[in-house]
Order: structure tokens, then sequence, then C-alpha cells
């Protein structure tokens, strides 16, 4: 199927490849389902999350695994209930502030997708994370 986007352009994509939020992200209740487009240049640490309901809704994701600190939040909510049983891909929700350096990332709300399943939710951590870590002063050194 082919689909235009603000950001992409025209895409092709799969049915294969959509994901379905069965809670949807804040404040954006009515967008249920997206696409993750990668560049594989970013190594992983940064994708975009393109809504398929609103194809100028494109949220920009980064990987956890990136952050100076062990980031494991835990949920009051039963995962699996949600979002079914399989593997576990977690994100977090960028703000991109127009200097790229002031960056933040939500640490309350991941998103956490079921591969196998290809169904997403946003959770809240019961963990008291901000939802504002400024994600370039506290990336891993190497």
């Amino acid at each position: 199927m082919k689909v235009n986007t603000r950001t992409f352009g025209e895409i092709e994509i799969s049915e294969n490849d959509i994901i379905t939020f069965e809670q949807p992200i804040l404040g954006f209740e009515e967008n249920k389902r997206y696409v993750f487009m990668i560049d594989e240049s970013l190594n992983g640490e940064f994708i975009w999350l393109q809504c398929l309901d609103d194809t100028d809704l494109c949220f920009v994701l980064a990987n956890p695994k990136t952050l100076n600190q062990e980031y494991a939040p835990t949920f009051e909510e039963d995962i699996t209930k949600v979002i079914g049983k399989g593997t576990y891909e977690m994100w977090l929700v960028m703000v991109v502030a127009d200097n790229f350096g002031e960056s933040t990332v939500n640490l309350k709300s991941p998103i956490v997708v079921n591969l196998e399943e290809r169904r997403a939710a946003q959770f809240l951590a019961e963990e008291d994370y901000t939802i504002r870590y400024k994600l370039f002063e506290n990336v891993k050194e190497d």
C-alpha cells in the first residue's frame, strides 16, 4: 500500500509493517495505526513513528539504550493483557527542540511494542521518571 507523508513523501508499506496501538499515544487517541520509519545510518538510536490515520503526524522516538542510566520502568498495568505476549521493544517519545542539543525524551510514558503481534501501547511507568529528560546531556560515552 502507498501512503503520502509530510516528512517522507510517498512511501510503500506492507500490511505486515503496520503497528496498531491498543492504548493510544497520550493526546492522540484517535490515531491507532503507525509504521516505523528507520534510517540505518542512525544505528537504531532514533526512529520515526509515522501515523497512517493522520499522515501529517510523525513522532521521533529514541532508543532508551542510548541513555546514561539504568532505565527499567515497571508498569502497574499488565502489558501482556494489552499488547499480548511476545518480544517487546521500548521507545521514548522525543520532543525535538529548535536547538537539537536541547531535545528531551519522556521517560515517564514509554511506548512498548510487541514485535510479533505488531501491537503497541504507551504505558505509564510506576517510577518517578521525568517527562522532560535532556537526552544529549545524558547520553552514554563509549
